[in-house]
């Protein structure tokens, strides 16, 4: 497997298509404490569970039990730039930026808004389709189980803008 940044900011709907297409398994694989989730994002998982999707208490269980990463809190640096993101991103995806901004490391979204803003200040980002790509290129995954996963990922509203991974590939 190539050298992987230190650190990855999962945004809530990453980490959402993951868990609601019963596979966050991947993630805690291929990433573990690696994958960084900060309190803004577990603030939107725990109203994602209010609103009756249960499956993302898989999340804050793999934060409990140090499977991810837990962020810590922003510094006052990184909490300007996140007011500044939250005039146009949600709070989940400011935080994960002024994070990576500011620790280095890199921003999974899906959020476009939120890929704009991580071109435009120069963050590395990647995103579920680029995660199930490289599990097909390491071999964590073939290709038609990637497209399994996208599709459960679909299925569970995950506007997705390719249809299969194997296509990619």
């Amino acid at each position: 497997m190539p050298h992987m940044p230190k650190t990855f900011f999962f945004d809530t709907v990453s980490l959402s298509n993951f868990a609601l297409a019963g596979r966050l398994d991947l993630l805690v694989a291929r990433y573990g404490p690696k994958a960084q989730v900060t309190q803004e994002v577990l603030d939107e998982v725990s109203d994602g569970i209010v609103a009756g999707y249960t499956a993302l208490r898989q999340i804050e269980k793999a934060v409990a039990d140090g499977e991810f990463g837990a962020a810590g809190p922003l510094s006052a640096k990184e909490r300007d730039g996140y007011r500044a993101l939250l005039q146009f991103l949600g709070a989940g995806e400011a935080s994960c930026i002024a994070c990576a901004q500011s620790r280095g490391g890199t921003v999974v979204t899906d959020d476009r808004a939120a890929r704009n803003a991580c071109a435009e200040r120069s963050v590395v980002m990647t995103g579920s389709i680029g995660i199930l790509k490289a599990c097909s290129l390491d071999g964590t995954l073939v290709p038609q189980e990637a497209d399994e996963v996208l599709q459960a990922m679909m299925d569970a509203g995950f506007y997705a803008p390719v249809s299969r991974i194997s296509d990619l590939i």
